[in-house]
């Protein structure tokens, strides 16, 4: 036995001191509150192949130990291990606990990048510094294969339609099916009612098949949609989608930056896009459509668009922005 460890410790210091360049490599301390510990090295390079690398892995051999640090590869334990980039890219760290619910990581021998992603936290470990954590109860005396993972890469997102927003962080939208997003928070969906040359913006949670929505987020970002349904009211939607649009049809306006400009062509309009269509032609239409989202008074957001004029009407004083009248209080008065 006595044989067999020197011989993995001088594995394992080779894998320390060959010549190579390392992208990152790190040693990885694992100790338990009550004071058992074990340790792994794992560590990248672009002069390493894929799979194993001869004098760069070291068969793990718990010693006798409460708890266990190792990765696994081709169904063998290794305690130290380097290989490719991709090899190493979302390796799980799999640890042993004992009857302890309270562990520690810490780190050293640190060179290049290497990242270790804790699930749970969704980040990646700061490893400037000691890493403490907790397992549930049920976890005591089992192996967690599924919480760190080496040079974490989330997965593709599942997803049945995707748009991009333009420069200027917008898109238009529509789809033959009822979609919801990918991630509720990434980006903002809307519906648009026609008033003049306004066309005022109130928010959606999914896009409605038939109907056409805004998408508002980063600029030049791709946002995910998957088949799915909302609550919101569509009603009063003027947003139709591009499967409507047949050529010729008047008075259309697409989206073009920041506004709705009036289309001009003769070609069908991009699908799963979305496009306006107003009644009125000649002298009375607008040359472009801007939007304003409506907010819960809506004074606010109109003073960033049009010049206020205050009046008195009955006795009452009132404030016109735009094509909209408001109170005091910021209430539409119609």
């Amino acid at each position: 036995m006595k044989k067999i460890m020197i011989s993995l410790l001088m594995v394992a210091a080779t894998l320390n001191a060959m010549a190579i360049t390392y992208s990152g490599k790190v040693k990885v301390r694992l100790t338990s509150s009550d004071n058992q510990y074990c340790e792994a090295v794992v560590a990248t390079s672009d002069a390493l192949n894929d799979g194993l690398n001869n004098s760069y892995y070291a068969p793990f051999n718990d010693e006798n130990k409460e708890v266990h640090l190792y990765v696994e590869f081709g169904g063998t334990r290794y305690a130290h291990f380097g290989s490719s980039a991709a090899t190493m890219t979302n390796m799980p760290l799999l640890m042993k606990a004992n009857s302890a619910t309270s562990y520690t990581f810490t780190f050293s021998a640190m060179v290049g990048t290497i990242e270790i992603y804790d699930k749970e936290a969704g980040a990646n470990i700061d490893k400037s510094q000691p890493y403490n954590f907790t397992i549930d109860a049920g976890e005591a005396n089992t192996i967690i294969a599924d919480r760190f993972i080496i040079n974490y890469v989330a997965p593709a997102p599942v997803y049945d339609a995707q748009v991009t927003t333009n420069e200027y962080g917008w898109a238009s939208f529509s789809y033959a099916g009822n979609l919801a997003p990918v991630d509720a928070t990434a980006q903002t969906l809307y519906k648009g009612t026609i008033s003049g040359d306004v066309l005022a913006l109130d928010e959606v949670d999914y896009v409605k098949e038939g109907q056409g929505v805004l998408v508002k987020g980063a600029a030049n970002t791709t946002y995910y949609f998957a088949v799915g349904n909302g609550s919101a009211d569509f009603e009063g939607n003027d947003l139709r989608p591009t499967s409507a649009y047949s050529y010729p049809m008047e008075n259309v306006f697409v989206l073009k930056g920041e506004a709705f400009l009036e289309y001009i062509g003769t070609t069908a309009l991009k699908a799963n896009k979305a496009f306006i269509q107003l009644p009125q032609s000649g002298a009375s239409a607008p040359k472009r459509i801007r939007m304003v989202v409506n907010q819960a008074t809506g004074v606010e957001n109109a003073a960033v668009e049009v010049k206020a004029e205050k009046f008195i009407e009955n006795g009452q004083v009132l404030i016109r922005r735009g094509n909209e009248v408001y109170n005091l209080q910021g209430q539409i008065v119609k």
